[in-house]
């Protein structure tokens, strides 16, 4: 509230916002031409809105659109007809920015944005060309494309009054928020950022035993490479001393204060200790065993250190895994496992490498991904168990699904999956890297005022099954689930975005020693920990567009298994039943009608054309169902060389009638409406 302070925290976001942090990243450069594309693609970029963009180009765009008051939806998701390895697929596509101009359903319109950011790559380039014809020919829609030659030719400036132009040709109003405006917008998140990015530094800076001065002599000495970092570290600097002050003037401590007073206590000779269970003195010890010891930090190195002093005798067992090393952002400090016997001593190593939780298959693919970086685990259950990948994208939700899930394919995925867990007596978890998913959910009635956390998806999830069996459905970040298990998990976001997940204020922590590839590091243990959760089944969800390159990395390595959606049927809904008709050509029979014939007046009756099952579909709600609705439409009499299923909210098959020349055949009916109609 002091305004010196309020105007600089405001200079400091605003700018920190808006800077490229990618361009100033350390490291990377000395690569190959694959590793370098790979690594800096992985590196997320947050836009004003809080989108983690893909590229420097979408982070301008992005910006823009804030600026400007221009309502966007970052990867929406849309669903088109593409050609695959020469066949026809209903994919789930998301473009990089959709802007409505409507949003009545039925009639939607807009704007779509898209930065072709790898032009030059034959399969990306005709996947774009096949993108601006799928815009070309969609009623009500506009399409503005760009790549990085647009923003190269002339630079960013003339790029964006370029884009400008094309919003506004296409109806699209910029209006250009004041400094006081958008700072408005973003107040609440930008100091929400300030203030858990200030707690973590002060926090480091405890750990580390630093002083204010000392903390000066470290800014004093650091090459800052930015203008934002220097005014972050300035302000923190100052935050730092009224932290250290209060607690003076107070008398309180926090708890690494309390580990530094008991170090300098012991160090002075203070070695007798008193507990309610009895007490004792450090000096007549001799074991001191130390779990978790890949999380030791400096502030536990400085005590042992001091009971050593007191105690020449006393001897150290500790016991951790490297390869679960994923708090270094609290503080933890590897090199303290990794150089032990610099910082304790001569020692005997004992590797404790057999796995007891885990099926085979799921031990391998974490020794795969952590290959050549210590002792390969060894599985001591011979059961091979299951781990499978899926493509979302290539994931075709039912048209009942999609009318409950509209634009939404995470969803109705995880509801299968998680089905398929409980039925077959399991427990299922689900994992996330951060407290929120990579995709499009779509609450529907609950979004108004839920939050879109994790635990508000845990209860959207939740609320499509019965309340006895909902307890064996949970989630969790991965930091969270470490040292927990389940039979079966779900590790939702395998994608570029989220591991690793290079959050753009890591800069603030390069006093520390913090870089890219050390972040990239820890986030690589963080992915093993999260798949070595699992007992039994490992099921991994990605983007076949934007894969982690640490999963693209195990598939070079070692096949794993593709999930068949055969075998995960859709969750039926407790509230809405409802049934779909299936209208398609006959097998291995020739005419001149079909559902060609007929088409118009099937989309008439509001029929849409499933391109990957090439049949037309119509879903009905069960309650007021009827075969003869189905025979009194327009198409119905005229039809020929035609089958029509009629199937559950599961997909299974409950009644088949062929048609030809207007006389309906009943094959099978499992649903009591058997009614043949005609001669």
């Amino acid at each position: 509230q002091i305004p010196e302070f309020n105007l600089r925290i405001r200079e400091l976001m605003l700018a920190h916002f808006r800077e490229d942090w990618d361009r100033i990243v350390e490291g990377g450069y000395d690569k190959s031409k694959d590793e370098l594309l790979r690594f800096r693609r992985s590196l997320p970029r947050e836009s004003l809105g809080g989108d983690y963009v893909k590229s420097y180009g979408e982070k301008i765009i992005a910006n823009f659109l804030f600026e400007h008051d221009v309502a966007y939806k970052y990867e929406r998701n849309h669903w088109w007809n593409s050609k695959i390895e020469g066949k026809s697929v209903r994919t789930n596509y998301r473009p990089d920015f959709t802007i409505f101009k409507s949003e009545i359903k039925g009639s939607q319109s807009g704007v779509i944005i898209e930065y072709f950011g790898l032009k030059g790559d034959a399969d990306y380039d005709e996947m774009s060309r096949e993108k601006r014809e799928y815009w070309k020919f969609k009623p009500n829609w506009d399409l503005i494309d760009f790549s990085p030659s647009d923003i190269n030719a002339q630079g960013a400036e003339v790029f964006l009054s370029n884009l400008k132009t094309q919003l506004e040709h296409h109806g699209v109003h910029c209006d250009r928020l004041s400094e006081d405006e958008l700072w408005q917008r973003l107040s609440e998140r930008a100091i929400d950022r300030f203030t858990k990015a200030v707690v973590g530094f002060i926090g480091r800076c405890r750990k580390q035993s630093w002083t204010q001065s000392e903390l000066q002599t470290r800014i004093d000495c650091h090459n800052s490479q930015s203008p934002v970092e220097s005014m972050f570290l300035a302000l923190a600097h100052r935050l730092y001393v009224a932290y250290l002050k209060r607690l003076t003037e107070t008398g309180e401590d926090d708890f690494d204060g309390l580990m530094q007073r008991a170090a300098e206590s012991i160090q002075s000779g203070q070695t007798f200790f008193q507990r309610k269970s009895g007490g004792g003195d450090l000096k007549e010890l001799r074991f001191i065993c130390i779990d978790e010891y890949q999380d030791f930090s400096d502030l536990f190195h400085r005590l042992i250190i001091a009971i050593r002093q007191q105690n020449s005798n006393i001897e150290l067992f500790c016991v951790g895994d490297d390869w679960q090393a994923i708090n270094g952002f609290a503080g933890s400090d590897l090199q303290f496992f990794e150089n032990f016997e610099k910082y304790v001593g001569e020692s005997r190593k004992l590797y404790l490498s057999t796995n007891y939780r885990s099926f085979s298959a799921i031990v391998a693919i974490g020794n795969v991904l952590m290959n050549r970086l210590g002792k390969p685990a060894i599985a001591h259950k011979a059961t091979a168990g299951q781990v499978l990948v899926t493509d979302l994208n290539r994931f075709e939700p039912t048209l009942i699904e999609k009318r409950s899930h509209p634009g939404d394919s995470i969803t109705p995925a995880v509801l299968r999956l998680t089905r398929k867990a409980i039925n077959d007596g399991h427990d299922v978890v689900m994992l996330c890297r951060r407290n929120g998913l990579p995709w499009f959910v779509n609450y529907g009635e609950q979004e108004n005022g839920a939050g879109r956390g994790i635990d508000h998806y845990l209860s959207y999830v939740r609320s499509f099954f019965p309340k006895d069996i909902q307890g064996q459905i949970t989630i969790s970040t991965a930091h969270k689930y470490k040292g927990l298990e389940r039979s079966v998990v779900i590790v939702l976001d395998a994608v570029a975005r989220s591991y690793p997940l290079i959050h753009p204020d890591w800069v603030f922590s390069k006093i520390f020693g913090d870089s890219p590839a050390k972040i990239t590091q820890e986030e690589r243990r963080l992915l093993y920990v999260a798949l070595t959760r699992a007992i039994d089944t490992l099921i991994i969800v990605t983007d076949g567009r934007s894969k982690s390159p640490f999963l693209e990395e195990i598939e070079c390595q070692q096949t794993l298994g593709s999930l068949d959606w055969g075998n995960y049927p859709p969750v039926r809904s407790l509230t809405d039943r409802r049934l779909i008709v299936q209208v398609k050509n006959q097998v291995r029979r020739v005419w001149d009608g079909g559902t060609f014939a007929i088409k118009d007046h099937l989309q008439a009756k509001r029929y849409t054309w499933d391109c990957v099952r090439e049949t037309w579909e119509k879903s009905f709600p069960v309650e007021r169902f009827s075969l003869s609705v189905v025979q009194g439409e327009v198409w119905a009499d005229s039809a020929d060389g035609i089958d029509v299923t009629i199937l559950d909210d599961t997909q299974t098959e409950l009644a088949m009638y062929t048609v030809s020349f207007g006389v309906w055949k009943c094959r099978f009916d499992n649903f009591g409406m058997a009614k043949e109609k005609g001669n």
